[in-house]
């Protein structure tokens, strides 16, 4: 008695010594179809198939054939040869690939969707323009045709055409192939459609249809029974189409890129300068069609360094002409996605192509819904429905909920059909998304510092429609943390496109210095006051210019302590500049607050009678306009000095006065700076109970604000503290926090004595048993 398939796969396998899941790992199947082929539940698999167990069991020839002949009795004679008398089956697949790379992952899931004989199996391939859908349906059409003898058909339903292929012309040349000679005799689409599914009922035929528009011209071209199958590529998501399987193409992986590269180039080129390759891989966004136009272009130019490309490609404004191969390159391809919105019948479309240009004016590759709808001057349901459609044609991805993204490519494409943009529309999308920004960040400073001086100059001006309910500083603070970097995208682009006012420009700026603050984003703040402070130094709005000045040199500041130098000097310039603004103004806050950030500042410098001097003028300024908080901040500043000069008595008058003024008037931020020193001023001291209790209700004020950087630095010498307390245990817990704290919130100069005292903890903590 022959053999069965199941029990020589099984045979082989055991022999091999390798277990069901071992084995479908090598032959890249799933566990259960090896399960399935053993116990004979498939008894006849497709070719594709034993060859990729014939590989990874390391047949012999002759046991590669023996392997073979068992599957070859699959089926009935109708459906694995064509009847006898009938014309030889229809072989129309477009030639080899030959480049072909990077595709592991989607060959393996479609191959193992047409193992399915149960079902006319259907995989709908979408992908942006260019991405290679039309290569992969291709490539499995080959992988395929031994298991459809009764033919392969490929029809290019032209998509992307003003006028795609009808349904009842697509069918009319399906039915020709098939051998109907007269397939024009069928009065309508119905009835032409059940004729070809009658054809194809008892057969096993393939059918790829290239560039499909939509699911109404696919759908009556669709196998109805089991035994035929199809495969459908379209740039636009065809979710309605009966069960259909979806399958998404991206961008090629890195090293795919680069290896279609050297496929297309010469290995050799790309070899000899890999920086250069990988670089030109990147530029082309990892893009199939663009890395193929590349690498012809390189293999056409064989005296010109593949750098010399990169550099070609870097250029924005050549980019595109770069990768142009009329009428196949990239730009090309581009616009047949786009015009298909442009010209389409439907309003939402034709809507769509109009504000897509806009999408590109942000020069950052992700655009958050609530920015989106800022840019296009929508409401959200509309604006989502806009950008919902444009993902479905791939001309915009959609990587997480409220949040899309441009290919680099499709940017570039985007940017140059919004050069017909006129400038004051670019200047009022961009003012638009600015007031928005203002407005959140405003927020943000009044949850943190509700009696800020700055809240006044914020007053009265107008907020941002539809901005996001926040209700506390963490939930500021967590917004603009997501929208960063369109807001610093903006901010600087601003400084590019006249008309966008300045004083918004310096409201977002102003607005966002206690977020920059609470998460030490000082190299942000820089970047984000220069591009205001370039706006509005030349105009008349002397308060934003000095506080502007003021946090320049505060991030300059803190920028010099974080990189261990001892050169203030910019920091100085800045404030000793806004200081002589600050003297011209009205408004003595701004002068006050302004000596007592000199006071800060020359204190890191070590300038500390200069600082003293300062803060002392500015504590009385304080008093004297009754301006508590401002007092409280200058007390804690003042007392750190004066224990610096070694009067820790000093200190710690001053640090419990800043606590008394902050209780007496409810300010949980000023209390949250008084207890930390005063605890770090008891723990010097070796009063360590205290010590204790003020850092840990420091701690908690902070963590209460959202403030999570100073909350790690209360938490760092709340365990240092318990260390010298002799609570290992609790201090290596503790310090734990701090560093985790610390190294996500900006406090990267502390963490390396953190890190030592933790060290400490837990060798205290293992030697005492406790770890």
């Amino acid at each position: 008695m022959t053999e069965s398939f199941g029990a020589q796969l099984r045979r082989y396998r055991l022999a091999a010594g390798l277990t069901q899941e071992a084995l479908a790992e090598r032959a890249r199947l799933s566990g259960q179809a090896i399960g399935a082929l053993e116990r004979g539940d498939r008894r006849f698999p497709y070719r594709a198939t034993v060859d990729r167990l014939s590989a990874a069991l390391d047949l012999t020839d002759e046991q590669q054939q023996a392997f073979a002949a068992v599957t070859s009795r699959r089926g009935t004679p109708g459906a694995s040869r064509p009847e006898p008398g009938a014309k030889d089956p229809p072989r129309q697949l477009p030639g080899q690939l030959a480049v072909f790379a990077g595709r592991d992952a989607e060959v393996d899931r479609l191959l193992r969707l047409f193992e399915e004989p149960e079902t006319a199996v259907v995989a709908a391939i979408s992908g942006m323009a260019g991405v290679g859908k039309t290569s992969l349906a291709v490539h499995i059409g080959h992988l395929l045709a031994p298991r459809f003898p009764g033919g392969q058909l490929y029809l290019d339903l032209r998509g992307h055409a003003a006028r795609p292929t009808a349904p009842i012309d697509a069918l009319d040349a399906l039915l020709r192939a098939l051998g109907d000679t007269e397939p024009g005799t069928l009065a309508t689409l119905q009835a032409a459609s059940a004729h070809f599914r009658s054809l194809l009922a008892g057969k096993r035929v393939l059918l790829i249809l290239d560039n499909a528009p939509d699911v109404e011209h696919v759908a009556p071209l669709l196998p109805g029974t089991a035994g035929s199958a199809a495969i459908v590529t379209s740039r636009a998501v065809l979710p309605t189409l009966a069960q259909a399987h979806q399958v998404f193409v991206d961008v090629l992986p890195e090293r795919a890129a680069v290896e279609l590269l050297a496929a297309t180039a010469g290995p050799d080129r790309v070899a000899a300068e890999p920086d250069a390759a990988a670089a030109v891989v990147r530029l082309c966004g990892r893009l199939p069609l663009a890395i193929h136009l590349a690498g012809a272009r390189l293999a056409t130019r064989p005296g010109r360094p593949v750098a010399h490309l990169a550099e070609r490609l870097a250029d924005e404004h050549r980019c595109l002409d770069e990768l142009e191969a009329t009428p196949t390159g990239v730009r090309a391809s581009f616009a047949w996605s786009f015009d298909q919105l442009a010209l389409g019948t439907h309003p939402l479309d034709r809507q769509a192509a109009r504000v897509y240009p806009l999408l590109s004016l942000l020069d950052v590759p992700d655009l958050p819904t609530s920015v989106v709808c800022r840019l296009l001057d929508l409401p959200e349901q509309e604006t989502e429905r806009l950008l919902e459609r444009l993902a479905d044609l791939h001309l915009l991805e959609a990587p997480a909920p409220g949040r899309y993204r441009l290919h680099d490519l499709l940017r570039r494409y985007a940017g140059e059909l919004a050069t017909a943009i006129t400038v004051p529309d670019r200047a009022a999308a961009l003012t638009r998304v600015l007031e928005l920004y203002a407005t959140v960040a405003w927020r943000g400073m009044a949850l943190v510092s509700a009696s800020s001086h700055r809240l006044d100059w914020a007053a009265g001006r107008a907020e941002a429609t539809a901005a996001p309910a926040l209700d506390t500083p963490a939930q500021a603070f967590g917004w603009l943390d997501t929208h960063h970097p369109p807001l610093v995208a903006a901010v600087e682009q601003a400084i590019g496109i006249p008309g966008v006012p300045g004083d918004v420009v310096a409201s977002v700026g102003l607005g966002l210095f206690a977020y920059y603050r609470a998460g030490a984003r000082w190299r942000d703040a820089i970047r984000v006051n220069e591009a205001a402070l370039a706006l509005v130094s030349a105009g008349s709005d002397r308060a934003a210019v000095a506080t502007l000045r003021n946090d320049l040199g505060i991030a300059a500041a803190e920028l010099t302590r974080a990189s261990g130098s001892d050169d203030y000097r910019r920091a100085h310039d800045e404030l000793r500049q806004s200081l002589a603004d600050c003297s011209r103004l009205d408004d003595r806050r701004y002068l006050a607050a302004c000596l007592n950030n000199l006071c800060f500042v020359f204190g890191l410098g070590n300038d500390l009678d200069e600082a003293v001097d300062f803060g002392e003028r500015s504590l009385a300024l304080n008093r004297e306009l009754g301006m508590s908080q401002a007092e409280t901040m200058t007390l804690v500043n003042l007392g750190v000095l004066y224990g610096r000069k070694g009067d820790p008595q000093r200190e710690f008058a001053y640090a419990t006065e800043a606590l008394d003024v902050a209780r007496r008037t409810g300010d949980d931020r000023g209390m949250a700076y008084a207890q930390s020193r005063i605890g770090v001023v008891h723990q010097e001291a070796g009063r360590y109970e205290p010590a204790v209790t003020n850092l840990r209700q420091s701690a908690r004020l902070w963590r209460a604000a959202g403030v999570r950087l100073d909350e790690g630095i209360a938490l760092a010498a709340l365990g240092r503290t318990l260390l010298d307390m002799g609570e290992p245990c609790a201090a290596a817990k503790v310090l734990a926090d701090a560093h985790t704290l610390l190294h996500h919130h900006g406090g990267a100069e502390r963490e390396t004595a953190v890190l030592a005292d933790l060290e400490l903890a837990r060798n205290a903590a293992k030697c005492a048993g406790e770890l």
